[in-house]
């Protein structure tokens, strides 16, 4: 917010007119200085802006909220302990079929213990693909949601951060850089009108 208020034309114009008076890094740092006493100057609009946005979280929250956190929470478990299990019964598989053609008892179970492993491992494998491919898609859909608040999508709320923000622009911000510019101009001013006059 306060580097568009620097942007603003009057002090762009403050800025180049007092030449070595207040550059932007100053009047950004004071403007950070006093960013509570400038918030406080919009600070109805700020709470609309924030009344508007619970109502939209409030209307837009589904029924089974609680159920739906527990699925969030529930489905990345899933997708790391289907595939731990597959491969905890394909090892089980596979050495005891081993076990037992390795000591020719029963070759036949043997055999058929390998195979299971065989699909078991091959089942297993599909599945930590399949849920690779899932996880990776679910962080896809986090991020590109990342850069944007979802309850700023709701018109209702984009209004009222346009208007707070436009508050905090036109009845604080930029006021306040153009009083310390002008102060800068005016001190600058009188230090150079006492050096003419000085004999």
């Amino acid at each position: 917010m306060v580097d568009r208020a620097l942007g603003h034309p009057g002090i762009a114009a403050a800025i180049g007119v007092t030449g070595a008076g207040p550059a932007r890094e100053q009047l950004r740092a004071r403007a950070l200085e006093a960013r509570d006493r400038l918030a406080g100057i919009a600070a109805d609009e700020y709470h609309h802006y924030l009344a508007v946005r619970a109502a939209a979280a409030r209307r837009d929250r589904p029924e089974g909220d609680g159920d739906d956190r527990m699925q969030k929470r529930l489905l990345p478990a899933l997708a790391v302990l289907v595939p731990s299990l597959g491969a905890a019964a394909t090892g089980v598989f596979l050495l005891c079929g081993f076990g037992l053609r390795a000591f020719a008892v029963r070759p036949h179970i043997g055999d058929g213990l390998v195979m299971s492993g065989v699909i078991a491992a091959v089942v297993t494998a599909g599945a930590a693909l399949g849920d690779l491919a899932w996880l990776l898609a679910a962080r896809a859909r986090t991020r590109r949601g990342d850069g944007e608040d979802p309850m700023d999508r709701d018109p209702r709320v984009r209004r009222a951060r346009e208007v707070w923000e436009r508050a905090l622009l036109e009845r604080a911000i930029v006021p306040f850089l153009l009083e310390l510019a002008e102060l800068e101009r005016a001190g600058l001013e009188h230090t150079e009108e006492s050096t003419l006059g000085s004999p």
